[in-house]
């Protein structure tokens, strides 16, 4: 089934989009989630990003005879998703996976890895697309309003390239306007600044790496990001928020989505 779509406005295409390929996919989860993630940024994938992925992604034992709704923002090659699908295989839940991306390759690929693990759950999982830029502010048609028990953004952030002072803000007003009142946002995110950076030959390492991707790449563009400002956004679109830093990566969760009209 092809991914819903929403084009992007005027034919503009995020750099993200373009650089990642099915060759740069490839070596995605080797590159940038083992060597990167522990090496230049100091917040392991499987010590840290993954154990946090899975404890929010399942459903609780007392959850209502219900669809599960999980939507997961920035799908990557679908890593996440599939390695805490595997934990779910003794679990009856019903649960409906949504994966957002303004990428194309991005989307086929991560389905198809989930769907290896899927097709072990039988009918009690599906997977559904939505190509999608989070920068464009508004929610695509096929997805609902107040729908989702958990939204998802992982290594997200500081891939989103706006100038705009709102940009990044409403992309947290758009995750509390899709989930359900008691739902749960969670994600992480990768601060530049240096007080975040080890010493010495490693920190200059992280500076050329972050200066590779903002200027050369183009695919961060988090140079602007401080923590101050996250977490102003997330408290401005969510009640209760945690935040704590692991090396360069900002963690968050974030409860009781702030939106109007909407019912839990």
């Amino acid at each position: 089934m092809p991914p819903h779509e929403n084009p992007p406005p005027n034919g503009r295409k995020p750099p993200t989009s373009t650089y990642y390929n099915a060759f740069t996919l490839s070596y995605y989860d080797i590159h940038v989630l083992g060597h990167n993630m522990t090496r230049i940024w100091r917040c392991p994938t499987k010590s840290v990003q993954l154990p946090l992925f899975q404890k929010y992604f399942s459903p609780p034992e007392h959850t209502e005879a219900r669809c599960w709704e999980h939507l997961d923002v920035g799908a990557g090659t679908g890593f996440f998703v599939a390695e805490a699908l595997k934990s779910c295989l003794g679990n009856r839940q019903s649960m409906r996976i949504t994966l957002m991306d303004n990428n194309l390759s991005t989307l086929k690929k991560a389905r198809r890895r989930i769907e290896g693990v899927v097709g072990r759950l039988g009918e009690l999982a599906t997977v559904e697309t939505v190509l999608h830029d989070v920068l464009d502010g508004d929610i695509p048609k096929s997805l609902g309003e107040g729908r989702y028990d958990v939204v998802t953004m992982f290594n997200l952030f500081h891939c989103l390239r706006t100038t705009a002072p709102e940009g990044k803000k409403g992309v947290f007003g758009m995750a509390a306007r899709l989930l359900r009142g008691d739902g749960v946002l969670v994600g992480c995110t990768i601060l530049p600044g240096r007080e975040y950076q080890a010493r010495g030959l490693a920190g200059v390492r992280v500076r050329y790496t972050l200066w590779l991707y903002n200027r050369v790449y183009k695919v961060f563009g988090n140079e602007g990001d401080t923590r101050a400002q996250l977490e102003e956004g997330l408290k401005a679109a969510f009640e209760e928020v945690e935040v704590e830093v692991v090396g360069s990566m900002m963690i968050f969760v974030a409860r009781g989505p702030k939106r109007l009209g909407v019912e839990g």
